[in-house]
């Protein structure tokens, strides 16, 4: 093994200067024609054509086994070649950087072409109305009835305006160009940590690759919405710093500061991305500090580690002064937004251990998945842990001194293996969701280290000619279980309508709905179900009620009463004053379970027509609007008590 892969301690600065990157080796072999640019292009096109055969059978109602099938064919065949690419063991710097740009583009694809002209996902929805509203009012920091915490949080919307007016293109198609820039800007900060940790570019590249196979990456973290675009600000926090600490001069500094305008953009943007943020430059800082402290008598004053200890707690300060500044002066509210969900899902986790508890999920128990992607699911873990277990091996063998930082990202991976409990967790699923395109940084580096050490560590396990077969198998085995590990089948394809799910609830009807309830009687609030809101809010800026257990405004309809003297009372005093119903909601449960949020008292049931043809018969409803599926009343709650009416 050469030298030029060996990590050196960060104080040992001379030692640090004579490592070089590894280069390529120009004498191997010349490129298969199979692996040739116009090849590799031309299998990404025929590759992208056949995801969008897909879709296209998805969208017809065709058999999951075969769409899902057709699905992964047409990946496969445009992502594979490029992986190879990156992954050979000789080839120039350059070429593995082109091979990366184009698996970037491969992983956005999927996404764009599953809605690419208008939100679908929810939280695409409350960030493209936020957008809209940003570009219509010319001001940030306006309310968003879908997700009230974008309003404190205006770095997306802001760069989604900025973007179409240099552009000219329409909100959405900014708001795609933002994500696109953000998600290609991740990988090559991923990239450039596993170059400068790892010290090679085939390291870096590999690293990269690993990172565009977590289960966030091709359609969560390419969502429309704040997570998708402060990743990308994280990872260059984390290589700009780790690039800065490992330099001297006017360089560094610029680097730092670079590093600390990374770190504002993301406390603008996505609350938890900071959170996270915070907890890896705190560790990274605690370690890197302990670590030069315990050296200090053998270290020189002016030495690497020294100088890394510096650099470390001056992004960590920055970054805790500018989060808590704008969480205090700004932001404040989302102290409460957060705080339910760690603690309702490691309660619910608790509950899970109890007998006969209910609290739990199965997962995928309500997926369509074939089995064989179910299977692939469960060995993605697997396979990465194994990953982690060869790493430990082979870091014991070396015996060699590893910088603090390194070792401190790699430990972050870990974090992946614990948050997997937290999906049985129904609050704990979203969070464990959002996580992993934090951890897997660290599970990037790790698999990185392995493979780009495997076959130079003695006489290999797996002959030559099996390892680039091998290899393929393992990638297909990560690649298809972490994206089977993301969403669920409404979010990954488009499908007939469905009651009950964000995706494919949406319908003309709605937009129709809520755009004549504006023109003829505004102003108005709006009593609806979770599904219709999408619509009313995004497409005509209604105010609709939130259900909560204490506001519980789906009784309206959820319940064959009249609502209770102080439902009435919130009511009226909030002031709404309609009630828009989707009978088809009466046809089936709702796929997300619920129909009026954790507050619905038929979750997991339909709703029975008998509680929807009562409003037309109860004194303080009036129907005064029908589409083939919609009925909208209007609410005069005073009336309760008086006798029912005898028709419409």
């Amino acid at each position: 093994m050469s030298t030029a892969e060996i990590p050196r301690p960060d104080d040992r600065p001379r030692r640090l200067r004579q490592v070089p990157l590894a280069r390529p080796d120009r004498r191997a072999h010349p490129v298969p024609r199979l692996m040739s640019w116009p090849a590799l292009v031309g299998a990404a096109a025929a590759g992208t054509l056949v995801v969008g055969v897909s879709y296209r059978l998805s969208a017809a109602g065709a058999a999951p086994e075969l769409y899902y099938g057709t699905f992964w064919v047409g990946l496969l065949l445009a992502m594979l070649p490029p992986c190879v690419r990156i992954g050979a063991s000789s080839g120039a710097r350059a070429q593995r950087v082109w091979a990366l740009a184009l698996v970037g583009v491969l992983t956005f694809v999927p996404k764009y072409l599953r809605n690419p002209v208008a939100p679908s996902y929810h939280d695409e929805y409350a960030h493209w109305h936020a957008a809209v509203d940003v570009l219509s009012a010319q001001r940030l920091f306006l309310g968003n009835g879908l997700i009230p915490i974008v309003e404190y949080f205006p770095g997306t919307a802001a760069l989604t305006a900025v973007v179409q007016r240099l552009t000219g293109l329409s909100v959405w198609s900014s708001g795609e160009f933002v994500v696109f820039v953000a998600h290609m800007l991740a990988l090559f900060a991923v990239f450039v940590l596993g170059e400068v940790h790892l010290r090679s570019a085939r390291a870096g590249a590999i690293a990269a690759l690993i990172y565009a196979l977590n289960p966030s990456e091709m359609y969560f973290d390419t969502q429309y919405a704040y997570e998708g675009v402060a990743i990308a600000f994280f990872v260059w926090v984390l290589a700009l710093a780790s690039l800065a600490a490992r330099t001297r001069g006017r360089r560094r500094v610029a680097l730092t500061a670079t590093a600390l305008v990374c770190s504002a953009a993301s406390v603008v943007t996505h609350h938890l991305t900071t959170l996270f943020l915070l907890i890896v430059l705190a560790t990274i800082t605690a370690v890197v500090t302990v670590r030069a402290w315990r050296r200090a008598p053998r270290s020189a004053a002016g030495s690497s580690g020294v100088r890394g200890v510096v650099i470390w707690w001056t992004v960590l300060t920055g970054t805790v002064l500018m989060a808590g500044a704008w969480l205090v002066l700004v932001a404040w509210p989302t102290v409460s937004y957060l705080s339910p969900y760690l603690g309702g899902s490691v309660n619910q986790l608790a509950a899970m251990t109890a007998k006969n508890s209910k609290t739990g999920r199965l997962l995928l128990a309500a997926s369509v998945e074939p089995l064989w992607e179910r299977g692939m699911t469960a060995l993605a873990p697997l396979v990465a842990g194994l990953f982690c277990l060869k790493a430990l091996v082979l870091m014991r063998r070396e015996h060699r001194g590893w910088s603090s930082d390194t070792l401190t990202l790699m430990a972050l991976g870990l974090v992946y293996f614990p948050s997997v409990l937290f999906l049985f967790a129904p609050l704990g699923a979203e969070g464990a969701r959002r996580s992993w395109a934090f951890s897997y940084v660290g599970l990037a580096l790790i698999g990185a280290f392995v493979l780009q050490r495997y076959p130079d560590r003695g006489r290999p396990r797996v002959p030559a000619r099996w390892r680039t077969p091998v290899g393929l198998v393992v990638l297909t085995v990560v690649l298809i279980g972490g994206v089977g590990g993301g969403l669920n089948d409404p979010y990954r394809f488009p499908g007939p309508f469905r009651w009950g799910t964000d995706t494919n609830s949406a319908s003309v009807e709605a937009r129709t709905v809520g755009e004549r309830l504006v023109a003829e009687a505004a102003p108005v609030r709006v009593v609806t179900d979770q599904y219709t809101a999408l619509q009313l809010i995004a497409y005509a800026n209604l105010d609709v009620a939130a259900p909560s257990q204490g506001f519980p405004a789906g009784n309206l309809a959820q319940t064959p009463t009249d609502p209770s003297p102080q439902l009435a009372g919130m009511l009226i005093g909030s002031h709404y004053n309609y009630l828009v119903v989707d009978t088809r909601m009466a046809a089936q449960p709702a796929f997300n379970g619920t129909n009026f949020g954790s507050a619905d008292p038929l979750a997991g049931r339909a709703t029975p027509m008998a509680y929807l043809d009562r409003l037309d018969h109860v004194p303080w409803a009036s129907r005064v609007m029908s589409t083939q599926h919609l009925r909208v009343y209007r609410l005069d709650l005073a009336l309760l008590g008086r006798p029912l009416r005898s028709g419409p």
